[in-house]
């Protein structure tokens, strides 16, 4: 084989290696790095998801355990402002149990590359969640009113709105209080678990 033959095989060789890293990482694509951002994550050393972060230097991961299993499932992608919030379900394997966290990961410019908004990503848990919620309710009602005559009591359709709107409002003071009330008990646990331990002094 010839030196420029050679050359051409060693060149094409390198060309078709460059092609394939380009197809796990695209610097130019969100849903790209928004993938590698969470495969680095949920892995054993999350620290190499800081490269992919809006402030990586200031902000932990803190994702709490590791399985092999813990994946990230990223679906429908929305574009707002040259933001890109893209539809993520977070699936951890903890003691023997699938935990799944709908969540959007935001993905925004940053210096002519897209960077992974982990700060903003980590607070839309509360929004995905209660839309998934809605979502769920909506689709129950609709399946039920489909299939079993007068759900809300009545015949008459203002009577039967106005029932609705009444239980809603009832039943979603219940659901934010039970809520506020078990957030407030998991931030004081998390702060008793964080208190350093009290020394008892001899003959204290």
């Amino acid at each position: 084989m010839g030196k420029s033959t050679l050359f051409c095989v060693i060149a094409i060789a390198m060309v078709a290696l460059l092609n394939g890293c380009n197809r796990v990482l695209n610097e130019n694509d969100p849903v790209s790095i928004a993938r590698s951002f969470w495969t680095a994550a949920l892995s054993t050393n999350p620290n190499d998801a800081k490269q992919f972060m809006v402030k990586g230097d200031s902000l932990e991961i803190g994702i709490r355990g590791y399985s092999d299993k813990d994946t990230a499932l990223l679906g429908e992608v929305d574009q707002q402002n040259g933001y890109y919030f893209i539809q993520t379900t977070i699936q951890l394997l903890r003691d023997g149990k699938i935990i799944s966290v709908p969540m959007r990961t935001v993905v925004v410019p940053v210096e002519g590359r897209w960077r992974v908004d982990y700060w903003s990503t980590k607070q839309s848990v509360f929004d995905a969640a209660f839309d998934s919620s809605m979502k769920w309710f909506s689709s129950t009602l609709r399946n039920a009113d489909q299939y079993i005559d007068d759900i809300l009591g009545t015949e008459d359709k203002k009577e039967a709105l106005d029932y609705a709107e009444e239980r809603l409002n009832i039943e979603f003071d219940k659901a934010k209080s039970a809520i506020l009330k078990n957030y407030k008990a998991q931030i004081e646990k998390q702060d008793n678990s964080s208190a350093p331990e009290k020394i008892t002094q001899p003959g204290g």
